[in-house]
C-alpha cells in the first residue's frame, strides 16, 4: 500500500522509471540466486503488481508470461522472453538517445497507448485494401479475459500489410464486417513504431474484390530472412505477417517444404492439415499466415482466382 500510495505523487514517466529500476534489480538478484531456486507464486504476484501500480501494463503482462513458463518447468521460450523483457528494460534507461520511432516501440511494449482519436486526425494511406488474413483467440489480463482478433489487410497500391487488432471483453462479440477475402476502400493510419503493422481504418467503403496479386517469398530462407529483418528493426516484433509461394504440404499438413527441400513447421493451433492437403493435390501453391519465429500459423490460400480462408481459434 505505501508503495502505491508514494508513486500516486509522480508522473507516469517517473512512476515507470521507479518499477523498471525495481525490476532490474529484482532480475539481477534473481540471476545471483539462480533460477533452480525459483521464486514462487506469490512473489511473482507481488512483482507483477509492482508493475500494475507503477503503471507498467506491458511489463506486468511480461511478468505473468514468465511466471507461467516459470511453472512450466522453464521451457527453452524462458529465457528467450527474459532476454527480451532486459532489452525493454536497457532500452527504457537509455531512451534519451534513442532514435523517435523506437522510442514509441520502447513505450508501446511498457504499456503506453496510442489514442485511436488522435491517430484518426492525421492523413492515412489511401489504397483497396483486401482482407488477406484473421486471427481470433483469447488474451489473459490479469483477472480479465478479452477476446481479440488480428485481420490482416493488403494493399494493391501501396504493396504492404497492416494489422487491424481488436479487443472486447469477453461477452462481447468482436467485429465480423472484415471477413476474410472482402475489400474495402479506405485509408490506413499507422501507429507509430519502429515496424509499423498496426494501423486503423478511416472511412472504410466495401468493394468488390479484383483479382489479388499477393507477392511471397519463393523460398522459405527468404521468409526466415525478412523475420530476422522485422526483428533487427523492433526485438521484440512477435509475428510478422508472410506469404510463401510454391511450397507444399506435407506430414498430414503439419509441415511445409520449398523447392529447395527446406521445411517449415505448422502452428499447433492449426487444425486444417487435411484441408490444407487437400487444397495443395500434391502440388506447391501460395499460402498467407504468421510467423512467430518457431511455427507458421496458415490463414490462406492465395491465387488470382480465389482466395480459401483458414479459420484460425487461438488460446493463450
Amino acid at each position: 500500500m505505501g508503495q502505491s500510495s508514494s508513486l500516486k505523487s509522480l508522473s507516469r514517466s517517473d512512476q515507470v522509471q521507479q518499477g523498471v529500476e525495481e525490476l532490474r534489480q529484482w532480475l539481477c538478484d534473481r540471476l545471483q540466486l539462480g533460477w533452480a531456486n525459483a521464486p514462487n507464486r506469490e512473489e511473482w504476484e507481488r512483482i507483477t503488481a509492482h508493475m500494475i501500480d507503477a503503471q507498467a501494463p506491458g511489463l506486468a503482462r511480461r511478468m505473468r508470461s514468465l511466471a507461467q513458463l516459470a511453472a512450466d518447468g522453464f521451457p527453452p521460450t524462458f529465457f528467450e522472453e527474459l532476454g527480451e523483457l532486459w532489452l525493454l528494460l536497457e532500452g527504457y534507461q537509455q531512451r534519451q538517445s534513442l532514435p523517435e520511432s523506437l522510442l514509441n516501440e520502447v513505450r508501446s511494449q511498457l504499456g503506453w497507448t496510442q489514442r485511436k482519436a488522435d491517430l484518426r486526425q492525421r492523413p492515412g494511406l489511401w489504397d483497396h485494401w483486401v482482407v488477406v488474413g484473421q486471427v481470433r483467440g483469447q488474451e489473459a489480463t490479469g483477472a480479465t479475459t478479452l477476446n481479440l482478433q488480428r485481420t490482416w489487410l493488403w494493399g494493391l497500391q501501396q504493396h504492404r500489410f497492416a494489422l487491424l487488432l481488436d479487443y472486447v471483453h469477453h461477452r462481447q462479440a468482436l467485429p465480423s464486417d472484415l471477413s476474410p477475402g472482402s475489400s474495402w476502400t479506405a485509408e490506413l493510419v499507422f501507429y507509430d513504431a519502429a515496424l509499423p503493422q498496426r494501423a486503423i481504418l478511416k472511412h472504410p467503403q466495401a468493394t468488390s474484390t479484383p483479382p489479388v496479386h499477393l507477392p511471397g517469398y519463393p523460398d522459405i530462407e527468404q521468409g526466415l530472412s525478412a523475420y530476422a529483418e522485422a526483428l533487427a528493426v523492433s526485438p521484440w516484433c512477435d509475428r510478422i505477417p508472410l506469404s510463401l509461394s510454391q511450397i507444399q504440404p506435407l506430414n498430414a499438413g503439419t509441415q511445409l517444404r520449398d523447392r529447395s527441400g527446406q521445411s517449415l513447421p505448422l502452428s499447433p493451433h492449426f487444425q486444417q492439415g487435411w484441408q490444407l492437403m487437400a487444397l495443395s493435390g500434391g502440388q506447391p501453391l501460395s499460402l498467407f499466415g504468421e510467423w512467430d519465429g518457431c511455427s507458421y500459423l496458415p490463414l490462406a490460400v492465395i491465387s488470382p482466382e480465389r482466395l480459401v480462408s483458414f479459420s484460425s481459434c487461438l488460446r493463450s
